[in-house]
């Protein structure tokens, strides 16, 4: 029997991370919307990743996609479609994440926001997709997510 209450059934938290292109014209380098975690961040501290948000309680992932856009980009994004999954499991709880594409409809990213209980970025930046590397070989599952969906695209 697996699962169930009583079973030693890890917790699991689900969250999504998206992947935003620069604006620009076709075939030139694609670069992606990175942000860096604050040095002070439990999981991560000062790693450069991909905006990323967990789900409420039945929140959906294109509220999401417009939740991270307000919360933590001060932009308005729109979901552009699932790219992959995963999961990882970290101390006390199993990480499941969903990588999706979106783009920024309305305003200039800017970070931090002044959103109280939501991890908030120090710095953004259009950067090559390579640029994940560092914070996929520490354990981001983004990164690492993101990285593999480069590799396949040709990103």
């Amino acid at each position: 029997m697996t699962g169930g209450r009583g079973s030693g059934a890890r917790p699991s938290r689900t969250a999504l991370a998206l992947v935003i292109e620069a604006p620009g014209p076709a075939g030139e380098t694609r670069r992606w919307l990175l942000v860096r975690r604050p040095d002070d961040d439990p999981d991560l501290p000062g790693v450069w990743g991909l905006p990323a948000g967990s789900h409420a309680g039945g929140e959906t992932d294109e509220a999401l996609v417009r939740r991270i856009g307000r919360e933590k980009l001060g932009v308005e994004a729109e979901d552009l479609g699932r790219l992959s999954e995963g999961h990882l499991d970290r101390p006390g709880y199993r990480l499941e994440m969903r990588l999706h594409a979106a783009r920024v409809v309305a305003g200039e990213p800017r970070v931090p926001q002044s959103v109280p209980g939501v991890t908030q970025y120090s710095e953004w930046d259009w950067k090559l997709p390579s640029e994940l590397r560092g914070g996929a070989d520490r354990g981001s599952l983004c990164c690492r997510l993101a990285l593999d969906f480069a590799a396949a695209s040709g990103a």
